[in-house]
């Protein structure tokens, strides 16, 4: 998997089929929107799945996609969470690409970005934003705590 970005709030399906349509040429079709294991196994696999949470956990909407979304948009996953979280007005989290679970990307509603800490005692798939370790601008309330200098990967 290429793209797990995780949104805070829910994506309307026809609104994200018709943004991934209307931006990158992405057939609606190809979307699919539900549960993986409500997905019918002979349907055609799709170029982007969005899942909804189990329950009430943060950060609970997942995009998920591989090569054929990332040759239909020509965007990283940090650039297409950027380009979404602006679309819908929602915040999201990617992985960081270091060695630390707990550390995400956080991407603003406005596409302003930074790293932050999520709770290491949250459920599993339940990302709880603990603080920023570095400055976010469009979360100006979130306060921030960088890591000690022995903690830095990045």
């Amino acid at each position: 998997m290429r793209y797990g970005i995780h949104f805070d709030a829910e994506l309307p399906a026809d609104a994200l089929r018709l943004f991934l349509l209307t931006e990158y040429g992405i057939a609606p079709e190809s979307v699919y929107v539900g549960r993986i294991e409500d997905r019918v196994v002979d349907d055609p696999r799709p170029v982007a799945m969005l899942t909804p949470p189990d329950g009430d956990e943060g950060f609970g909407w997942v995009l998920t996609g591989d090569t054929a979304l990332a040759a239909a948009t020509g965007h990283g996953e940090r650039d297409l969470a950027v380009t979404l979280a602006r679309a819908f007005g929602v915040r999201a989290l990617v992985d960081d690409g270091g060695i630390h679970p707990d550390r995400w990307v956080l991407v603003s509603a406005d596409g302003s970005s930074g790293r932050v800490l999520t709770d290491p005692d949250a459920a599993d798939g339940d990302l709880r934003i603990v603080h920023a370790l570095e400055p976010v601008s469009g979360e100006p309330q979130l306060a921030v705590v960088p890591p000690p200098d022995w903690a830095r990967d990045w």
